[in-house]
C-alpha cells in the first residue's frame, strides 16, 4: 500500500517544490514572449504594407495630376498660338486691302485729267460734271467699304480679346492647382518645378499678345 502511493506523494511534492514552479514559470514567461515579439512583428509588417501602399497610391495620384496638369497646359499654349497668329494677321494689311487702294489711286487719275480738259474746253463742261459725278460715287463707296472693313476687323479683334481673357483665366487656375500639388510633394519635384516653368513661358505669351491688342485697338 505505501509502495503503490509513493510514486504519487513524489510527484505532489516535486510540483509543490519551488524549483519546479519556478523552471515552470520561466518556460510559461519564454512562451509568452516569444508570442508578445511575433505579434509586433506582425504589426511592423503591417504597418509597412499600408505604407507601401499609400506611397504607391500617392505616385500614382501624383502621376495622373502631372498628366492632367501638362494636358491643359498643352491646350492652353495652342489657343495662346491661334491668337498670336490671328493678331499677326491683323497687323498686316491684307492683298485687298492692297488692291483696293489701288484701284481708288487708278480711279482719282483720270478725274484730275478730265478736270483739266473741262478748263481748257468750255464745251465739255456737262462731260465733265458727269465724270465728277461718278468719281464722288465711287469715292463713297470705297469709304463706306473702309468704314465696314474697320467695323468687321473691330468685331474680329473684340472676339479675340474675349479668347484671350478667357485663357488667360484658364492659365491662372492651372497655376492655382500646381501650388496645391506642390504642397502635397516636395517643392524640389522635378515634374512640379517643370510644369511652373512651362506656367513663366505661357504667361509671357500672354503679356505677348495682350500688348498686341492694345496696339491694334
Amino acid at each position: 500500500m505505501f509502495k503503490k502511493g509513493l510514486p504519487i506523494l513524489l510527484a505532489s511534492m516535486l510540483f509543490a517544490s519551488p524549483t519546479f514552479a519556478a523552471k515552470h514559470d520561466g518556460a510559461k514567461h519564454v512562451q509568452k514572449s516569444y508570442l508578445v515579439v511575433k505579434k509586433e512583428e506582425a504589426k511592423k509588417k503591417q504597418e509597412l504594407a499600408k505604407q507601401k501602399k499609400e506611397e504607391l497610391a500617392k505616385q500614382k495620384m501624383l502621376k495622373n495630376k502631372l498628366a492632367e496638369l501638362n494636358k491643359k497646359l498643352s491646350k492652353i499654349e495652342v489657343r495662346l498660338n491661334e491668337i498670336s497668329t490671328a493678331l499677326e494677321a491683323f497687323s498686316k494689311p491684307t492683298e485687298q486691302q492692297a488692291e483696293q487702294t489701288t484701284q481708288s489711286e487708278q480711279t482719282t487719275q483720270p478725274t484730275e485729267e478730265t478736270t483739266q480738259v473741262v478748263n481748257e474746253q468750255d464745251s465739255v463742261a456737262v462731260t465733265t460734271q458727269d465724270s465728277v459725278a461718278v468719281t464722288t460715287t465711287e469715292q463713297s463707296t470705297v469709304v463706306q467699304s473702309d468704314e465696314d472693313d474697320e467695323a468687321e476687323k473691330q468685331e474680329e479683334l473684340d472676339k479675340w480679346f474675349g479668347k484671350l481673357v478667357a485663357t488667360s483665366n484658364q492659365l491662372k487656375a492651372v497655376k492655382n492647382e500646381i501650388r496645391a500639388l506642390e504642397k502635397r510633394v516636395s517643392k524640389n519635384d522635378v515634374n512640379v518645378q517643370a510644369l511652373k516653368e512651362k506656367v513663366k513661358v505661357l504667361e509671357e505669351k500672354v503679356q505677348q499678345n495682350k500688348k498686341k491688342l492694345l496696339e491694334l485697338l
